[in-house]
């Protein structure tokens, strides 16, 4: 379906955004019901932030837009109301108007949790997690797995008030899963991997070529299943490495495709074509 002046419009924020497959992903997902929807990528500076969500109140044509690095706990000042995972988590990956508001979801938990149970084969309930972040995207995976009736989770950050923040926000809604955390650097997080059923990279390291983590990862176990929230490139130095140790490996392609499903949704109104969005993702990772 061609654009014309009904098109209904999408977006993805972020800063930096060339590397993003969203669009490619939600407009065949669009072309796959016929829908008048485009989607588009829009690199957005932080101090562009307040100036964008204004934009999108002044377009009458606006459908959606997902909100990536930075600005998944910025965008929050400038929407007018959150859904409860979104206030929960503290960050957002999606907004979408209603009734003349702009309302802030984050769909990131729920699109984790599907890619772990269905392309991880892991179920959270029960589980030791060891979590590298606590930025946005950690936020949403630190929830959804809490929710999922994981037993402990440690989250391990660089500035360790980060991790703090994260845990005693998450620790008053679920009283039952164990919390720590700690700075990255401390020789705690070695106990922590040794005793980890569930591994998760949600920082930024590994997006540049030869970048790996400051974390030794000799107490690894062959049984933990190791998840990067990086999909580009599909295989990092974090996960070339796990798979060298024997273990199971997941990238954040099945993440970025069931968030993007839930999105999809959000934006229209109707069942996302989820195979139609794998296809053009898998194409645009062949591609790149």
């Amino acid at each position: 379906m061609g654009i014309t002046g009904k098109t209904r419009l999408c977006f993805v924020l972020g800063h930096p955004i060339a590397h993003t497959l969203s669009p490619a992903m939600h407009n065949a997902g669009f072309a796959a019901l016929n829908l008048p929807y485009v989607y588009l990528p829009w690199a957005v500076p932080p101090e562009g932030l307040t100036a964008a969500a204004a934009a999108f109140r002044a377009m009458e044509n606006f459908a959606g837009a997902n909100v990536t690095v930075p600005h998944k706990e910025a965008i929050r000042k400038s929407l007018d109301a959150l859904s409860p995972e979104a206030e929960g988590i503290g960050a957002v990956n999606t907004v979408v108007p209603r009734d003349g508001r702009l309302v802030g979801y984050n769909t990131d938990g729920e699109g984790f949790l599907i890619s772990l149970r269905e392309e991880g084969k892991t179920d959270p309930r029960g589980a030791r997690v060891l979590l590298l972040g606590a930025g946005g995207g950690a936020k949403g995976v630190a929830y959804a797995l809490a929710s999922g009736g994981a037993a402990a989770i440690t989250v391990a950050n660089r500035s360790a008030d980060r991790a703090e923040a994260l845990v005693e926000a998450l620790s008053a809604r679920f009283p039952k899963c164990q919390f720590l955390a700690l700075p990255l650097q401390s020789p705690r997080v070695a106990d922590a991997l040794r005793s980890a059923d569930v591994l998760v990279n949600a920082t930024a390291v590994g997006l540049a070529h030869g970048e790996t983590l400051p974390l030794e990862l000799d107490g690894l176990r062959s049984t933990t299943l190791v998840c990067d929230l990086i999909y580009r490139p599909p295989e990092t130095g974090l996960l070339k490495e796990a798979r060298r140790r024997g273990c199971r490996a997941l990238n954040g392609l099945g993440m970025l495709l069931h968030q993007g499903a839930a999105a999809f949704r959000l934006f229209t109104g109707e069942a996302p074509p989820v195979e139609a969005m794998r296809a053009a993702l898998l194409r645009g990772l062949a591609g790149s």
